[in-house]
């Protein structure tokens, strides 16, 4: 291991930063780049830390903590092996859970099957519009127009049947969601996009803005890939301004000059720009997801104006669709342990019956009663995402996956040399860093009504789809309540209760 100059790199965005290392050493087909972007040097909310071109970690702004330091990439060359307890009865392990991956229930619609299956060898290239669009899940115009993001999500998929998707599986990766798109038409044309996943990159930079054109659309998530941000958080601040502007809230005069009308994304990239340098209005921006509006509604005497057009919980941006059809999604965000991000997702999009679960609950529910049976399956499924956090596995190889807590469990055990592991230990696992975040918390200062730190526009109806007229407001201090009760934790503080910390023998570290 050894530390090299990066003031060559300074400056430069990711995909350049990259291709220059892995030239630098002169292997690169076999070197791997982590690398931040001038967000991430700049100390942008959102910064992230982009990984081989079309892969990256942006949750808590991980890019502004490198660029923090100096840091500017991170190069790595695996020679070694890995040494296994039972390597011939895990490859029979992980053939059986790489098939359940992919397995098709035909008696299902695309709607409810397992996300890999939709994502396969293209990302949301192709169901975009069926999973997301047509279910009012597509984050329009700053969350405010379900039915226009119905159709920024129609013309994404059918631009992209016209040009050409190249599938770029990271390794060993049988989904391929990864994916490069050559645009094959229009004032973009002979452009190549890297892009991967879902469609949250998609929304935050440009759906998020009422950006129209597919092509522009990609050259705005390239261009946030490129400096490096993720767009939950960095494309909220954007979307906020491009409200406030569309209605009068912000005119020229404060935002430098840029015409911040719906769709005009060239406005964006420059005010990007501003943000990077610090400039004028960008540099407002740049404060923060909560600091940068409270600051715009005091110079405007609009606070309470700007704060009901913030998405935010906790401060931080959230895995960028409408969820407002999927209150266990929404509740999920709210208690998870990381600010806002997908531990618990419920049972309300996909079901598991491997935790008990069979069928898909009603997303939007009329009683409290209905919407108190939403905390266990979140409860349930937080455990589940943390075991397989742990384990450093995609979410899309547990997500609906047949059987995935048993096979995760048991290659566990069969990669260390452990007897046995039961996916009820599994669960275990997941509980226990559930708690040991809530802790965390405990230690920065949490109070319980920091829980309900969550902007307006997530609490109030859609204007149209399955959530029209109907709001997880009025049920969630109760939700909370239970979840702590299920959880064991203190009712009055949000905290673990001494007997929930002897059960996970959780004690001397952890004291608060």
């Amino acid at each position: 291991m050894e530390l090299r100059d990066a003031s060559g790199l300074w400056g430069r965005g990711t995909r350049e930063t990259e291709r220059l290392i892995k030239r630098e050493l002169g292997d690169e087909k076999h070197i791997s780049v982590a690398c931040i972007g001038t967000a991430g040097e700049a100390l942008l909310p959102g910064a992230s830390v982009k990984a081989d071109r079309n892969h990256g970690a942006g949750k808590g702004s991980p890019g502004a903590i490198m660029g923090s330091k100096l840091l500017k990439a991170v190069a790595v060359r695996g020679t070694g092996k890995v040494p296994l307890a039972k390597p011939e009865a895990l490859v029979n392990t992980a053939v059986e859970w790489e098939g359940n991956v992919l397995l098709k229930d035909v008696s299902k619609s695309v709607l409810n099957q397992a996300p890999a299956v939709s994502l396969k060898d293209g990302g949301i290239s192709n169901t975009y519009g069926v999973r997301l669009g047509k279910r009012f899940r597509v984050a329009g115009k700053n969350m405010t127009d379900p039915e226009w993001g119905d159709g920024f999500a129609t013309r994404f998929v059918e631009a992209c049947a016209r040009w050409r998707i190249v599938p770029q599986p990271s390794y060993n990766c049988k989904i391929g969601c990864a994916y490069d798109v050559h645009i094959g038409d229009g004032q973009f044309a002979g452009m190549v996009v890297s892009t991967c996943g879902g469609g949250e990159q998609h929304e935050g930079a440009a759906a998020m803005i009422g950006v129209t054109e597919a092509d522009a659309g990609l050259i705005l998530v390239d261009l946030y890939d490129d400096i490096g941000v993720e767009a939950g958080t960095f494309g909220s601040i954007i979307a906020m301004a491009f409200e406030a502007y569309n209605r009068g809230y912000l005119t020229k005069s404060d935002t430098d000059g840029l015409d911040l009308t719906w769709g005009n994304w060239q406005a964006a990239m420059d005010l990007i720009d501003k943000m990077i340098k610090h400039d004028g209005f960008g540099g407002k921006l740049a404060a923060g997801l909560k600091a940068a509006p409270a600051l715009l509604g005091r110079e405007k005497g609009l606070a309470d104006e700007f704060n009901r057009i913030t998405l935010h919980v906790k401060g931080a941006g959230i895995n960028i669709h409408d969820w407002r059809p999927f209150w266990s999604a929404i509740f999920g965000f709210v208690v998870a342990g990381t600010g806002p991000s997908h531990q618990g997702w419920g049972m309300d999009w996909i079901p598991e019956p491997q935790l008990g679960y069979s069928n898909v609950m009603p997303g939007v529910v009329d009683t409290q009663e209905e919407a108190l049976k939403k905390v266990d399956p979140v409860r349930q499924t937080q455990f589940a995402k943390l075991f397989g956090d742990s384990l450093g596995v995609c979410m899309f190889v547990t997500l609906g996956v047949k059987d995935s807590l048993r096979l995760s469990s048991r290659a566990l055990a069969q990669a260390v040399g452990w007897d046995d592991f039961t996916p009820h230990e599994a669960l275990l696992c997941g509980e226990r860093v559930t708690n040991l975040m809530r802790l965390v918390y405990a230690r920065r200062g949490f109070n319980k009504s920091d829980e309900f730190d969550v902007s307006h526009r997530y609490l109030e109806p859609a204007s149209a789809g399955p959530s029209k007229g109907k709001t997880i407001a009025p049920y969630l201090p109760a939700m909370v309540d239970e979840y702590y009760r299920q959880m064991g934790w203190d009712i009055e503080t949000g905290l673990p209760l001494p007997e929930t910390l002897q059960r996970l023998d959780i004690t001397e570290e952890f004291a608060y």
